[in-house]
């Protein structure tokens, strides 16, 4: 949302984008931005904390020929999002006239712009829109709206015609990963939701995990296993009518693709992170005060996950399917201009 606000603003400005090397083929294509500068900055890496900041790694050589090659384009403004002192300096070092950022976690003195802000709204997403009043913009929340190639539209529709999948078949995908241990709800527990909605519904079950993973899909029938690239599985993904899943990336790309999520939340806060999406879901327990704890448990167990049962997502799961048949009925869905879209 915030680019995309961005770009219709400043439609001549040229938009350059600071990302994790490898995302690029994400986003290319988008008309979002016309430069990608892979980065790789040490504190995001999940190393022992010496070798984080170790000036001497490669990591940090790695990172300082980033930030010659960025000063040397001589950027008007650079914006950061993430209330961290380290983004902050790394703004500053850019060189850029205008630095826009917020400064409560530390690191005002590297900002041009201190951004004050908004914490009725928490959620990252409207954190990142707020930095855009600094260059007078009313922030302007735009749900999906990502692009599919008509090659990722034809490869969905052949991918799933062989596995004999109707093309009036409700699909629900089930993706049991996460990055982080501590936000995995667990195999077998999406195994018997799995289970119950083959029984009781004539949905089919795209099991989703990420090739070479262990994770295996049940076999059971209308359960098809599906480990695909990234970009084939954002075009397979489009095609579901629903998500389950747990605080995990894949949630977060089904927003960008209007698919509605059942999202399973345990040591995170979903107001911060959670899905965005108008009919999405969060399963969590309210109950537990040691929320958030980040990537890392104080427990020998996220005891926050395992207290939600399959019942509890089931239930959550059987209401969201009964929505969106409702609304099949009056179109609803199909209508939506946040709909993935297809181009040439």
């Amino acid at each position: 949302p915030f680019l995309r606000s961005l770009r219709r603003n400043f439609p001549g400005a040229r938009i350059s984008l600071l990302l994790k090397a490898g995302l690029e083929s994400f986003l290319e294509g988008q008309g979002l931005a016309d430069e990608f500068i892979p980065v790789q900055v040490p504190w995001a890496r999940h190393f022992h904390r010496w070798r984080k900041y170790n000036p001497f790694s490669l990591d940090w050589i790695s990172l300082a020929r980033t930030i010659l090659a960025v000063r040397k384009r001589q950027f008007d403004w650079a914006f950061s999002g993430r209330m961290d002192v380290r983004d902050n300096f790394l703004l500053w070092l850019t060189g850029a006239r205008r630095r826009i950022a917020y400064g409560i976690a530390g690191g005002s003195s590297f900002l041009t712009d201190q951004i004050t802000p908004n914490l009725s709204r928490p959620h990252r997403a409207d954190l990142w829109l707020q930095l855009l009043k600094a260059v007078c913009i009313s922030p302007t929340p735009e749900p999906g709206g990502f692009r599919l190639t008509s090659t990722d539209a034809a490869f969905a529709q052949a991918f799933l015609s062989e596995r004999g999948i109707p093309r009036n078949a409700f699909l629900v995908g089930i993706h049991a990963g996460a990055r982080i241990t501590t936000r995995r709800w667990g195999d077998g527990r999406f195994a018997e939701v799995t289970r119950r909605l083959l029984k009781e519904t004539d949905a089919h079950i795209l099991w989703f995990s990420e090739p070479g993973a262990s994770i295996q899909a049940p076999e059971l029938e209308r359960c098809h296993s599906v480990s695909l690239d990234f970009r084939r599985f954002l075009a397979v993904l489009s095609r579901c009518r629903l998500l389950v899943c747990n605080d995990s990336g894949p949630m977060h790309l089904a927003n960008l693709l209007s698919v509605p999520v059942v999202a399973i939340f345990g040591p995170q806060r979903p107001e911060w992170f959670g899905p965005k999406g108008p009919h999405d879901r969060v399963v969590i327990r309210s109950e537990f005060s040691c929320r958030p704890c980040f990537d890392y448990c104080i427990y020998d167990q996220p005891y926050c996950l395992r207290a939600i049962s399959p019942d509890e997502v089931h239930a959550s799961v059987q209401s969201q399917m009964n929505e969106i048949r409702q609304s099949d009925s009056t179109d609803i869905r199909h209508v939506d201009s946040s709909e993935p879209i297809y181009v040439a």
